[in-house]
């Protein structure tokens, strides 16, 4: 009897060692622990280590990968599969084309409570809510910048509206990015597409052509202009050296006349009268006190005789000289 009961009692010990053991967790790294007890969420979530929960199914423990970060595919740019709708990847775009897409989704988990309590829903979800996301956005535009020029700008509307969706869902998700890896026409028109992006081609060649002409013909425009503008401001600038210079001159000339108007007027003719003649080449013999007919030369009208010179009250007469010339 009394040995039939240290079995027992051995039996239990090791039964409730074993029941005790089973209750150590062992989180890696890279991951986390969502403990629900009696079906509430122990906060916060294990991180990586050693742990122990209450056995017996009262603790339930899940491992959510927080680093690891996911991938999905969305659509299909080759034709339909034999498991797949022959519809699978078609996308209709704003001006009404049917056009093939294939996109990549990446993720992580960034709310481990959240993606624990949801389970696989929240997995099933993603697939459906970025379709949407992708149809939204390609329905925004035509099919000519869907295939070229707003690429990027799809991919960045389509992760923007699905992080959207998530959060308001609680999924427990951050969406990383979202590429599109194909986008073609369907099959039955890719020849008509083709040709019609190689003229698109051929026409941007010959807009970048013009445009390297352009810009080619207004930095010669703009060069020419510059040295226009640099050699009017330097006639500019002698032009009004010349009337400063001419003006000074007056000036000084008008101070000299007014202290002596006579000496200054016959300085003046002398002066022209010599400037003209050393054009001229010719000589001029005149008696004693005849005034010079300058008309002979085309210039100007003769001088009075009877008053070659004005002379001022009080100036002395000067005698006329034999020759000029």
């Amino acid at each position: 009897m009394r040995r039939t009961r240290t079995v027992v009692v051995s039996v239990l010990f090791l039964a409730i060692l074993g029941i005790l053991g089973s209750g150590f967790v062992s989180v890696a790294p890279g991951e986390v622990a969502v403990v629900r007890r009696l079906g509430r969420v122990v906060e916060p979530p294990w991180g990586p280590g050693l742990h122990w929960r209450i056995p017996l199914g009262i603790d339930r423990v899940d491992r959510i990968a927080t680093d690891a970060v996911r991938r999905l595919t969305i659509g299909q740019a080759a034709p339909a599969s034999a498991d797949r709708e022959p519809s699978a990847g078609e996308f209709l775009t704003g001006d009404w084309n049917l056009l093939r897409v294939e996109a990549t989704l990446q993720y992580r988990v960034s709310d481990p409570v959240a993606v624990a309590i949801q389970g696989e829903r929240a997995e099933a979800l993603l697939p459906g809510a970025a379709e949407a996301a992708l149809s939204r956005s390609l329905g925004r535009r035509g099919i000519d910048a869907a295939l070229r020029s707003d690429r990027l700008q799809i991919a960045r509307e389509t992760r923007d509206d699905l992080q959207s969706f998530v959060e308001t869902q609680g999924l427990g998700f951050r969406i990383l990015g979202v590429s599109l890896t194909d986008a073609r026409p369907p099959s039955e028109v890719a020849a008509d597409f083709a040709e019609a992006q190689a003229a698109e081609s051929r026409r941007d060649d010959r807009i970048q052509v013009a445009r390297a002409h352009e810009a080619v013909e207004r930095a010669t425009a703009t060069s020419r202009g510059e040295a226009l503008r640099e050699s009017a401001r330097s006639e500019a600038g002698r032009i009004l050296l010349a009337a400063r210079a001419e003006a000074d001159r007056f000036l000084a000339l008008l101070v000299e006349a007014r202290k002596s108007p006579d000496l200054t007027r016959r300085t003046i003719y002398i002066q022209s009268v010599q400037a003209m003649l050393a054009g001229v080449r010719r000589k001029l013999i005149l008696p004693p006190g005849q005034v010079p007919d300058l008309t002979v030369l085309g210039r100007f009208t003769p001088v009075p005789p009877e008053a070659p010179i004005t002379r001022s009250e009080g100036a002395s007469p000067r005698k006329p000289a034999g020759r000029q010339h």
